[in-house]
């Protein structure tokens, strides 16, 4: 069995994930009704990765691969990453299923029928499709018709969302808004390709990806009562540091970068990098 099957991966049933703040009491003009999670069944640690990595670099002389291995395991030991969930493809879990769940649960908690949405947005950073917007799926799925986009700014999409819901409640637009967010990009734009090649500078932009897990969560939003702040602060300067390229990417951005070093499609971040920006400007 390939290694990005994780032959070593337990699989979990009836996780029963409970939603994270059902029926919330607040009198602010944005009140989160409900949010559901939903995360899959295949459950890999640091040793399944390890294992894998190994497996997939048969052809790179086997002491190369070890001192890479205790690098990986150290700084998978020292970030604090022990467990990750992925789809269990080879039972046919999907993406959009259990982004359907938890759709269906964050309305069942929030005591709300899908026809009382009147709109969704989709913020996941995993999707199907470049076009149409993926919220048009999801609300066929649900068997709802009302206005539909998506929101995609990396890890802020599901922030941006909520304030671009509060804009549309504060105007009295909507009252009713679901925010379903779907990241499932560890088979699309990592695993296996990111196992193989084992040298140190391959680790500083790749590391990151082998922290990451995939699930689903859906917001129920209704319009209330005060204020609520949003404060943002974007930085262009370090857009090298965190990509996803698409085919054709050079074409849209300025010459001469190197944005793709794992391929096209596939994650790159030079996590160490990013880090220490984020705290600088957190300390600003």
């Amino acid at each position: 069995m390939p290694a990005w099957n994780w032959p070593h991966g337990r699989v979990l049933s009836n996780l029963g994930q409970p939603s994270l703040f059902p029926n919330q009491e607040t009198q602010d003009p944005l009140r989160i009704e409900s949010i559901a999670l939903e995360i899959p069944s295949l459950r890999i640690d640091n040793e399944d990765i390890l294992a894998a990595v190994v497996e997939s670099n048969a052809a790179i002389p086997a002491d190369q691969v070890q001192r890479y291995c205790r690098e990986l395991r150290f700084v998978l030991e020292k970030c604090g990453a022990r467990e990750h969930y992925i789809r269990d493809r080879v039972h046919g879990e999907t993406a959009f299923q259990l982004i359907v769940k938890a759709a269906h649960r964050a309305l069942q908690e929030a005591d709300t029928r899908a026809s009382e949405v009147d709109l969704l947005i989709y913020c996941g950073v995993g999707r199907g499709f470049l076009e149409p917007a993926n919220a048009y799926f999801l609300s066929r799925a649900l068997g709802i018709t009302c206005e539909c986009f998506d929101v995609l700014d990396a890890c802020m999409s599901w922030v941006r969302a909520l304030q671009i819901a509060y804009r549309f409640f504060a105007s009295g637009d909507y009252s009713r808004i679901l925010i379903v967010n779907g990241e499932f990009n560890v088979l699309e734009h990592g695993y296996p390709e990111l196992l193989r090649g084992a040298s140190r500078e391959k680790l500083r932009y790749t590391f990151p990806a082998f922290t990451i897990g995939e699930a689903s969560t859906a917001t129920v939003l209704s319009a209330g009562g005060g204020p609520w702040s949003f404060r943002f602060r974007s930085d262009p300067s370090h857009v090298n540091l965190c990509t996803v390229p698409l085919e054709g990417h050079a074409d849209f951005c300025e010459p001469g970068e190197s944005l793709a070093p794992n391929g096209i499609g596939q994650f790159m971040s030079y996590g160490h990098q990013l880090l220490k920006v984020a705290l600088q400007q957190t300390v600003e």
